[in-house]
C-alpha cells in the first residue's frame, strides 16, 4: 500500500487537490493524505460511480498507522451510492479513501478539494 499525497493548487483558489480515474470494481483504493488544516476546514470528496456503487472512508488516525494499515477507518455520510455523490467532510481528517462495489464493468472515479 502507498499512501497518496494531495498536489498543491495555484491560480485563483489556492489548496488541494486529488483525481484518481478508473478505479475497478472491488477496491479499496490506497490512503490520500489529508494536509494539517484548521480544525473545522471543508474537505470537499466527491465519487463518480455510473453503474457501480462507492464509498469513501475517513480516518483521524496518526500517519503512522495509516502508512502501517492499521488506521481505523469511518464512512461517509452518504454511504455508499450510485452516481454522482458529493459531502463535505470537516477537518481534522488525516487521510481519506474509497471503496467501491462489485460490479465487474464498473469504473469509478474519486476526486478531494481541500
Amino acid at each position: 500500500m502507498a499512501v497518496q499525497s494531495l498536489t498543491k493548487r495555484d491560480g485563483r483558489f489556492l489548496g488541494w487537490s486529488f483525481e484518481q480515474l478508473d478505479i475497478a470494481a472491488d477496491t479499496t483504493t490506497d490512503p490520500v493524505k489529508i494536509p494539517p488544516l484548521l480544525a473545522g476546514q471543508r474537505i470537499s470528496v466527491k465519487t463518480i460511480a455510473s453503474t457501480n456503487d462507492a464509498k469513501v472512508q475517513s480516518t483521524i488516525s496518526t500517519d503512522a498507522k495509516v502508512a502501517a494499515g492499521t488506521a481505523d477507518w469511518e464512512d461517509w455520510p452518504p454511504g455508499s451510492q450510485v452516481g454522482t455523490t458529493s459531502a463535505n467532510l470537516e477537518a481534522p481528517v488525516t487521510a481519506l479513501r474509497c471503496i467501491t462495489g462489485t460490479t465487474s464493468s464498473a469504473k469509478t472515479i474519486f476526486e478531494v478539494l481541500v
